[in-house]
Order: C-alpha cells, then sequence, then structure tokens
C-alpha cells in the first residue's frame, strides 16, 4: 500500500492554463471529427440531389451522340430517296426516248411506203408516157399481127387492140410484123 500511496503522491495535478489548452482540444463529442462527417453527408446529398457537370456533360455527348446518328439516318434516307428519284426520272427518260425512236421509226417507215407508192406511180407514168402504142391488128388469114411505130404498116392498120410494149402483144399471142 504503500506505493500506492506513493503514486498518489506523484499524481500531477493539472495547472490552470493546461487544463485550458486541453478543454479547447476537446469539443464535447469528438469535435473536428463530427463536423468533417456532417459535411461529407451534406455534400454527398447535393451532388445526389442536383448532380454534377460531368453527368450533364455525358447526357449532352449521349444526345449529341443520338443526334448524330439520326442525322446520318436521316442523311443516308435522303441520299436513297434522291438516288431513287434519279432512277424513276432516268426510266422516264428511257421510255421518252423509245416512244420517241418508236415514232421515228413509224414515220421513216411511212416515207418508205410513200416513196414506194411514188416511185411505183412514176414508173407508171413513165410507162404509160414511154407507150408506144402498139397496134395489135388480125389478119385476113386470121393470124393475129402487131405493128411497132415506124413499120411499114403501122400508119395504115386500123387497130383492134393497142399495147405499150412488145412483151404485152406477144403475151397476148400476137406476132410481130415482118415488115
Amino acid at each position: 500500500m504503500t506505493e500506492e500511496k506513493e503514486d498518489k503522491k506523484k499524481v500531477a495535478v493539472p495547472i490552470e492554463g493546461e487544463e485550458k489548452k486541453k478543454k479547447k482540444w476537446y469539443w464535447g463529442c469528438g469535435g473536428c471529427g463530427c463536423l468533417g462527417f456532417i459535411l461529407i453527408v451534406l455534400i454527398g446529398g447535393c451532388v445526389a440531389l442536383f448532380g454534377t457537370d460531368e453527368d450533364d456533360s455525358d447526357k449532352k455527348v449521349d444526345n449529341k451522340v443520338i443526334n448524330v446518328k439520326e442525322e446520318e439516318k436521316d442523311k443516308a434516307k435522303k441520299e436513297q430517296e434522291e438516288k431513287e428519284k434519279a432512277e424513276l426520272a432516268k426510266k422516264e427518260q428511257e421510255e421518252k426516248d423509245k416512244a420517241e425512236q418508236a415514232k421515228k421509226e413509224q414515220e421513216e417507215k411511212e416515207k418508205a411506203q410513200q416513196a414506194e407508192k411514188d416511185k411505183k406511180e412514176a414508173e407508171q407514168a413513165k410507162t404509160e408516157k414511154a407507150c408506144l402504142n402498139i397496134k395489135g391488128n388480125t389478119s385476113s388469114s386470121g393470124e393475129k399481127i402487131y405493128h411497132v411505130p415506124g413499120g411499114q404498116f403501122y400508119d395504115k392498120t386500123n387497130p383492134e387492140q393497142t399495147f405499150c410494149t412488145e412483151g404485152e402483144a406477144k403475151s397476148a399471142g400476137y406476132r410481130e410484123s415482118k415488115r
């Protein structure tokens, strides 16, 4: 027990200045630790409630990416529509060209037919003009004879039938005059 007494005797009595310093250091429930915890909770709550600029920028970036994708889709759609319009216009032009070509071919056919008809008419007119006026007559013996202009009996002959060419006369059964 003596030691205990001695320990009691050795216990230092706090000095007034030192006690005040120790009391300032200790604030009731822990001082700065609680205050720091409260500040962290408040800041965390504000961030959760209002969000951060980073979240907004991520949303803006996401919206921009979505808008860019939509614009690309719209652009691709417009290009496809323009391509289809160009193809449709090309088809219409081809059909129009085909119709014009068919019309030209028809006109050319008609012109060719008209030219052929004109040519035949010209040949007929030529043969009519070039008709030699060959006179066909039956002799007293019953023989069929044709006379060409310039022949000996051409002027004296009264024609029973006239021909333009010698071929016509021969096909009708007439023979050429001997003189």
